[in-house]
């Protein structure tokens, strides 16, 4: 983008939030994967019910998160209708707003080029669109925390007038407490006090005024709202959920070390240069704004890591500060574009170098590497997208070789671009295709009818999605045992299962076996049988 239409504000946001749009919106009526059929069918409850306190799956009260993310997708339904469009436009919407997020805070810390920068990455960084697609909680709190960290700085900006950005700070930590937890206040408030340590040593007490007006904010808003929820749920949701998933997980202490690189992809291939190159960095002019920014990825990445419980969808939580951090990078490299040193530009020429073969090889074996987790066959990509795909990659491999930041980035963010496109226009709709819950329970409706429905699958959930789109009028009931098998099927009455395969096989072997199989279905890695009961054939 040129500098001229830099300038042009209302420009800028436009193109933003076109490009937002294409990105966050586009195919968000795909069928529904997983336990956003589970989240998606709590908040359809409260519809039809109006019942918005209570959480309730399946007859069962649903006690492992607080409502405010159900609210919110009720209040979706209410606006789209019931659809998978409304399921996830919540998501995808706090998605935008992490762009602008972004955007506003390039902006205010460093200047509008960085700020466009960092929103681009953004959104073509592959974890972010992705995520934003799915109807969890983990967008949404990433904006709420991150917009919290934002406004403390803002507080912290403003000298004696930062009472209001503070109560501001506090306000959004509530809300991000509200939707998951300790986890946000823990995060931005533990970057927040660390930022205002260091910058403000000899003065931390005199903030004790401002931050209890804060805490006054926060304490209004987050214990009414737990209290309304009762005891049940509250030892439930913070002992046995979150205090035990801080002592208690299988995950290595470097799960993330690992996982960033993958998550953060095609630009993460570039954080270790930028993470040299920032700490060597030439520029002392603006001391504040890059330490803050060291705070913020460093403290939300190192508070993020401290508990046992890790899971890759966590770590959207630091990507407003990765995006910023990169277009830092980028920005220096622009500045200093004629005067880098030797290591910095060979460190350049290396992360370039890198990806533009890790894009060329992903051309052969990644759509097979795509199969070991989906089911679509390899040959479904169109050739438009590869060709393109792998222009860019022999772009990066030129511009690497030229050694200019310009032209790399240009190249790079060429790729990030394609690859976006694909995930969005190409991915979704041919996953929704080839891996549907909806096809499935359309074809077990279809013969079951109104009819009893039963449910064994030993060990894991047979597919929330699945039961969503069942739509049954009453509770699916889950049998626990092979004896329950044989005694919910040995009635008068018609009744249909739905039984893992290799449960169905073992029963088969027990002999004696009530049950007739009508058809097999399989679905995510999971292998399963319709049922009946023999007597009504």
């Amino acid at each position: 983008m040129t500098r001229g239409a830099l300038e042009k504000e209302w420009l800028v946001l436009t193109l933003l939030f076109i490009w937002g749009l294409v990105v966050y919106y586009s195919y968000l009526g795909v069928p529904l994967r997983g336990d956003e059929g589970m989240y998606a069918a709590i908040a359809r409850r409260m519809v039809r019910t109006g019942d918005w306190l209570q959480l309730v799956y399946e007859g069962r009260p649903y006690v492992n998160k607080p409502p405010l993310h159900f609210w919110l997708m009720a209040l979706s339904f209410a606006l789209w209708g019931s659809s998978e469009f409304a399921v996830r436009f919540p998501s995808a919407t706090f998605g935008i707003g992490l762009v602008f997020l972004v955007y506003v805070s390039g902006k205010l810390l460093f200047d509008r080029r960085l700020g466009v920068i960092a929103a681009l990455i953004t959104t073509t960084t592959l974890s972010a669109v992705w995520h934003a697609h799915q109807a969890r909680f983990d967008v949404e709190l990433a904006f709420w925390m991150n917009l919290a960290f934002v406004a403390f700085y803002l507080a912290y900006r403003r000298g004696g007038r930062r009472l209001g950005a503070l109560c501001f700070a506090f306000l959004s930590m509530a809300v991000a407490t509200m939707l998951k937890g300790p986890v946000g206040l823990l995060l931005p408030a533990g970057a927040a006090f660390t930022f205002l340590a260091l910058t403000r040593r000899v003065k931390v007490l005199a903030e004790i005024p401002f931050l209890l007006g804060g805490v006054a904010v926060f304490l209004l808003v987050t214990v009414p709202y737990y209290l309304g929820l009762g005891g049940e749920f509250n030892r439930h949701f913070f002992v046995d959920q979150n205090l035990t998933r801080v002592v208690h997980a299988p995950n290595s202490p470097f799960f993330y070390l690992v996982m960033i690189f993958a998550v953060f992809f095609p630009w993460s291939l570039f954080l270790p240069c930028a993470v040299l190159t920032l700490v060597r960095s030439r520029s002392r002019y603006r001391d504040e704004a890059d330490l803050l920014l060291r705070v913020w990825s460093i403290g939300f990445f190192v508070l993020l890591s401290l508990p046992a419980g890790k899971a890759e969808r966590f770590l959207v939580y630091l990507i407003p500060s990765f995006a910023l951090l990169m277009a830092r990078y980028w920005d220096h490299l622009f500045r200093y574009a004629d005067t880098l040193q030797p290591m910095e530009a060979r460190l350049l020429r290396v992360a370039a170098f890198l990806l533009g073969l890790v894009g060329v090889l992903g051309l052969f074996v990644g759509p097979r590497l795509i199969q070991l987790r989906f089911l679509m066959p390899h040959d479904v990509w169109p050739i438009p997208l590869a060709l393109l795909l792998g222009i860019g990659c022999i772009g990066v491999l030129y511009t690497a070789c030229r050694s200019q930041p310009w032209a790399i980035f240009s190249s790079v963010a060429a790729v990030a671009i394609v690859m976006t496109i694909g995930l969005v226009q190409y991915f979704y709709p041919t996953l929704a295709r080839y891996e549907s819950a909806k096809v499935i329970a359309e074809q077990v409706r279809a013969v079951v009818g109104d009819s009893p429905l039963v449910i064994f699958h030993p060990g894991r959930s047979l597919g929330e999605d699945i039961l969503y789109y069942l739509d049954r009028p009453s509770p699916v009931p889950e049998l626990q045992t092979p004896d329950e098998v044989y005694a919910a099927f040995t009635v008068e009455r018609q009744i249909f299962g739905l039984l893992s395969k290799s449960s169905f096989e073992a029963l088969e072997q027990r002999g004696n076996l009530p049950l007739k199989r009508l058809a097999d279905h399989s679905y995510r890695q999971r292998d399963f049988v319709l049922v009946m009961n023999r007597d009504r054939l």
